[in-house]
């Protein structure tokens, strides 16, 4: 409660200091309060499995302070984000969804002819959102520049490292960046703890929009390098699952990715027909540094896509359509190449199970862990996502034919089913001579569900 308190103690600094600066300063409040509950029954999908049913809940709050014309201020808090009776997470990759977690506070500003955000702000947003991810914020700086139809902007952000990391040194901490790589509890790391210099993950992006009445079209090229895991220096030593989820890349050497991706996307709405879809063709290398343990170890190239395709047909108070999803997969029987594409978006969840982003948080995991965790050799187990579905869409194929009915202004129902595969088979094990394949076949999933709109706003 304390905490509670505080953060609207700094929600009421935040109006106090805007007064300073406009006789009237204008706030605009928005929120959410989300409750999700579930019953699942097998989850590990094996013989008599085990059952779990939960309350997830979670405040959201956001906050727009118009200083004064052409100057705003945004921030936004999660509170209270856990199950109901769930103990307040102290560590662990939860550890910020305690009483409040502040995660965006950004100033908006017109300079330049254009307009900046500058600070911890919205990211990895584009085009149809099916590869948006809305939950997590991101520190950096963007510029637009509107001019009629079109918008142009250029976008700089200063990520943590989303990969799954094992350093030895950061205690299995598995977000890092510039910033939390420099640190301990106790203060500045020194060099050798350090393991590395060029400790950051940067991502820098160009693009342009053209709207038209009836739609949309755009276009983004980005740069992505991934520094996080460093340099090696002379007496120092990293231990790290290298990026992106190569099924071969336990490496002592330290590593540098750089990735480069080109995204168009297109949306158009012509009488009851609405279309969209948007591709990404992603290249690069991850660069390691042979000074390590194990030497000559040859650069991994990379090159994956995706397609995500939508049509919707709408009749009255009826509408159907079909989703197409063709995320490429890591072929494992290239060990120097990566064919996997950019993961599907935390932001969206195509179904209520596979790759929900709830469902992933309140109920784990789909598949079954164990079956890998039980293997006895070595030779035989790698990462456990690779049995596993989680929010973020990897290596998939995916048909989901759709239809719903719009009862009356407030009752929506929906009915989707989706067909669902690999586009690599996952292997078992790091020898590509005795390695065993598991199944291509992610399954089937069919959903009805039905929307009610209790009042307008």
């Amino acid at each position: 409660m304390k905490k509670l308190l505080i953060g609207f103690l700094a929600v009421g600094l935040i109006m106090g200091f805007a007064m300073t600066a406009s006789a009237q300063p204008n706030l605009k409040a928005s929120g959410q309060l989300y409750m999700y509950g579930s019953y699942v029954d097998n989850q590990k999908m094996t013989k008599d499995g085990d059952s779990r049913a939960n309350i997830g809940n979670r405040l959201r709050m956001q906050f727009e302070v118009q200083v004064q014309e052409g100057l705003k201020l945004t921030t936004r808090f999660d509170a209270l984000e856990r199950a109901w009776g769930q103990n307040q997470v102290v560590g662990g990759a939860q550890a910020g969804e305690k009483n409040i977690s502040w995660e965006r506070a950004y100033v908006t500003f017109n300079a330049l002819y254009g307009v900046f955000d500058v600070g911890y702000k919205q990211s990895r947003v584009w085009g149809t959102c099916a590869f948006c991810d809305d939950y997590d914020s991101d520190a950096g700086i963007s510029y637009r520049y509107m001019m009629g139809p079109w918008t142009f902007g250029a976008n700089w952000d200063k990520r943590g490292n989303w990969s799954e990391m094992k350093d030895p040194n950061l205690n299995g901490a598995t977000a890092i960046g510039e910033g939390s790589l420099q640190s301990t509890n106790s203060g500045l790391r020194t060099l050798n703890e350090l393991g590395g210099t060029d400790n950051d993950h940067d991502v820098y992006q160009i693009y342009g929009i053209y709207r038209w009445a009836t739609g949309q079209a755009g276009l983004r090229f980005e740069m992505e390098r991934d520094a996080a895991n460093g340099k090696i220096q002379s007496g120092g030593s990293n231990a790290a699952l290298a990026p992106y989820g190569f099924w071969n890349a336990t490496r002592t050497d330290a590593w540098v990715a750089t990735f480069y991706e080109i995204a168009p996307y297109v949306q158009w709405i012509s009488g009851p027909f609405a279309l969209e879809g948007e591709f990404r063709y992603v290249w690069g290398k991850v660069q390691y540094d042979d000074t390590g343990a194990t030497a000559l170890i040859p650069d991994v190239d990379r090159k994956g896509w995706d397609l995500y395709l939508m049509g919707k047909y709408t009749m009255g108070a009826f509408y159907g359509g079909l989703e197409f999803v063709y995320i490429s997969g890591d072929d494992p029987s290239t060990a120097d190449k990566n064919e996997a594409g950019q993961t599907g978006g935390g932001g969206w969840d195509p179904l209520l199970m596979f790759g929900n982003y709830w469902f992933l948080k309140y109920q784990g995991a789909l598949g079954n862990v164990s079956w890998l965790s039980n293997q006895t050799s070595a030779a035989n187990r790698t990462d456990a996502n690779t049995f596993t579905v989680g929010e973020y869409e990897t290596n998939m194929i995916m048909f989901k034919p759709f239809v719903g009915w719009k009862v009356n202004p407030q009752l929506e129902i929906v009915a989707q089913f989706a067909w669902l595969r690999a586009d690599e088979k996952p292997r078992v094990g790091s020898n590509p001579a005795g390695a065993q394949f598991v199944s291509d076949d992610y399954g089937r999933e069919f959903d009805i569900y039905a929307n009610y709109k209790i009042y307008n706003n």
